[in-house]
């Protein structure tokens, strides 16, 4: 299937309370949304997938990411959160990558992909 959503990203500094290690291709972390409440809907399965420059899927995962760029979204538990998402995912909208409480990079949404034929 096609990628769910796509995002810019900007990781946050670890002085900032962020993680100290860089990001590679492979990264594990959640989202969140911004203006959802953090203690009742808490934070989602929705994985990135680092873009190069061109746009292109990074391969390698032995190489650190850039502390900005673009990835693609995917959404772990598809079938049962599609629908959720496709009203949540707007452009222009916000979110983190989270790694429990802890926001690791923050993160606008550039477009809807595959939510698009839900």
């Amino acid at each position: 299937r096609a990628p769910d959503f796509k995002v810019s990203y900007r990781r946050i500094p670890a002085d900032e309370g962020s993680r100290s290690s860089p990001f590679f291709q492979g990264y594990r972390s959640d989202f969140h949304y911004e203006s959802e409440d953090l203690d009742q809907v808490g934070i989602h399965m929705i994985w990135p997938e680092f873009l190069d420059e061109k746009g292109m899927v990074i391969v390698e995962d032995d190489k650190p990411i850039t502390n900005e760029g673009e990835a693609f979204m995917w959404i772990a538990s598809f079938e049962q959160m599609k629908e959720y998402h496709r009203k949540q995912a707007i452009t222009g909208r916000r979110g983190w990558f989270m790694e429990g409480s802890r926001k690791t990079a923050e993160a606008t949404i550039l477009e809807q992909i595959g939510l698009l034929n839900v």
